[in-house]
């Protein structure tokens, strides 16, 4: 490689990096800067050392329509729900702004741009620029870029979210709102199911001897059908236990039928939707009546938190539990749980200072 400096015809200083390709092609590109010259250098070196061969000009012909078709026919690893999110934030807001674009054209500033613009809250401004990252660094892969433009975009800061818990006297008032189908709202509190893991419940899941659901799949409603998946992670495919208090709810769910049918369903006979079951029982009715306008369904997973929590579980049985792939997850999620521990940090600094005293 090579960078030589030259004068325009107009006098300008410019800086030009040469380099060949395998086939001994030359390629070339030009920089304002000896700075920026240097720093290419570089990239295009650490890339060769990757096994990365950096084009410009094959680079040029391929738009990022291009690029997303190809990444996405590589991303055989993910749920279809997920699929269905590249999906739709592709259509919806990364090829109107960039999909005619050559890979080449799209730089930092030109995402940072169409970053700024979004009219949405900072996480979802992340979940949109996570696609275009991911687009581009499968260019980085394919030799079509030296660098990812969309490492090193910025983002309002995130909000952190409010974890809303219910009492059990809340659980139960919540439950008989919800009228025949309230049993699981009791359910979803006491075992910290996700809504997926509990619709993806086989009869032959639940062990009222035991007292054990096997979690061991997870339903996801993609376009208005329900899809057969696994859970969230791997620490997802777990056992979770039965609480005395809901042994009988769930023996109502699963008697008399067979092993292999679905553990909760609709009244019709069919794996219970998510959607199905909200308006059934009228949700935003029914929570706004008990005082908690904004409360999720997905919140009555973080009230088994709560009040297992309150109970006495540590961190390490709250992991397991809910089906966090780590110990930090479960801290981070939940260090609210735990706020009452700090009352004993203080209380063993007043023991040891009021100890010193005495000794003196």
């Amino acid at each position: 490689m090579s960078i030589t400096r030259y004068r325009t015809g107009s006098g300008e200083l410019r800086w030009r990096v040469q380099w060949r390709l395998p086939d001994r092609r030359t390629r070339s590109k030009t920089f304002g800067t000896r700075r920026e010259a240097q720093a290419f250098e570089a990239e295009v070196i650490a890339a060769r050392n990757r096994g990365v061969v950096f084009d410009p000009h094959r680079g040029d012909a391929f738009t990022v329509a291009a690029v997303y078709a190809s990444w996405l026919a590589t991303r055989q690893d993910v749920t279809p729900k997920v699929r269905r999110g590249f999906e739709d934030n592709w259509r919806l807001y990364v090829q109107p702004q960039f999909g005619a674009w050559p890979v080449t054209r799209v730089d930092r500033a030109s995402i940072q741009t169409w970053v700024n613009a979004m009219d949405c809250a900072p996480r979802t401004r992340r979940w949109r620029h996570s696609l275009l990252r991911m687009i581009l660094a499968h260019a980085v892969l394919e030799g079509l870029l030296v660098k990812n433009p969309a490492e090193v975009t910025v983002f309002p800061p995130l909000v952190p979210a409010e974890h809303l818990y219910l009492t059990h006297a809340e659980v139960d008032e919540l439950a008989g709102r919800c009228g025949v189908q309230g049993d699981i709202v009791r359910i979803l509190a006491y075992t910290g199911l996700r809504w997926g893991e509990l619709t993806g419940l086989n009869v032959a899941d639940v062990d009222l001897v035991r007292r054990r659901i096997s979690v061991r799949r997870s339903m996801t409603q993609v376009g208005g059908r329900l899809v057969t998946g696994t859970p969230k992670s791997r620490a997802g495919l777990r056992t979770v236990p039965i609480p005395g208090s809901v042994v009988a709810v769930l023996a109502a769910r699963i008697g008399g039928r067979a092993r292999t049918a679905p553990a909760v369903t609709s009244p019709r006979g069919a794996r219970l939707s998510r959607e199905n079951w909200v308006r059934a029982v009228r949700w935003r009715e029914q929570v706004t009546a008990l005082g908690y306008p904004t409360l999720r369904v997905h919140d009555l997973r973080h009230t088994y938190a709560s009040l297992a929590r309150a109970a006495g579980a540590d961190l390490r049985l709250l992991q397991v539990a809910m089906g966090h792939a780590s110990i930090t997850v479960t801290a981070h999620t939940y260090a609210d749980l735990f706020d009452g521990e700090l009352d004993a940090v203080a209380a063993a600094l007043d023991a040891r200072l009021t100890a010193l005293r005495s000794d003196r």
